[in-house]
């Protein structure tokens, strides 16, 4: 899951070079987990420094859709698979708001283009097979559950876009098959 974020943000940060005109101040895309959300731009250490766009995931869920497809290959193949989703929370940071919607539009304009990352689109660091994608598509969570996330941080509310990562699976140990039984019959005591 992991190499999932990294390879959101590499996209974002690549895209942000190619796009935005030299000698511009380009935010930088960075996973963020809650204790930095206190630590915006406190100190040249924080992970989210201004202008910045923070990919948090806030959820993760087991992708009902494709896991009897999976369950199915893994009784085949001895493998067991897990589909995944990964919920991600999109915010940007910057002094201006005018800023952070222009970073937040350009975002979203940058996850529609590229929508299913594949090959060197994914992190190096995830353990990919030659046929892996993740599709990265806008999710819909309601006003009062955003607002909700939110008073679960300590961080005020940000205006963020909802995103979902999927199908991302994990992939377990083949399950031996163990060892040939064998029966043997004693015939004690017969006459």
């Amino acid at each position: 899951m992991a190499a999932v974020g990294r390879s959101i943000v590499d996209l974002l940060n690549r895209r942000f070079d190619e796009l935005l005109p030299q000698g511009t101040k380009r935010p930088t895309a960075v996973l963020a987990g809650t204790v930095d959300f206190d630590q915006v731009n406190s100190s040249p250490n924080a992970v989210i420094q201004y202008p910045a766009i923070s990919v948090y995931c806030y959820r993760v869920s087991v992708d009902r859709e494709t896991r009897p497809g999976w369950s199915s290959v893994g009784a085949c193949d001895g493998i067991p698979r897990l589909p995944l989703r990964m919920h991600l929370l999109l915010a940007a940071w910057d002094s201006a708001v005018e800023s952070e919607l222009e970073i937040l539009g350009l975002t979203a304009q940058i996850l529609e283009g590229d929508a299913i990352l594949t090959g060197p689109l994914l992190h190096p660091s995830g353990d990919w097979g030659p046929g892996d994608a993740i599709q990265v598509v806008a999710d819909d969570l309601a006003l009062d559950s955003m607002s909700e996330a939110f008073q679960a941080l300590t961080t005020d509310y940000r205006l963020s876009l909802p995103y979902l990562a999927r199908v991302i699976r994990l992939d377990g140990a083949r399950e031996s098959g163990g060892e040939p039984v064998a029966t043997v019959a004693l015939a004690q005591g017969l006459p």
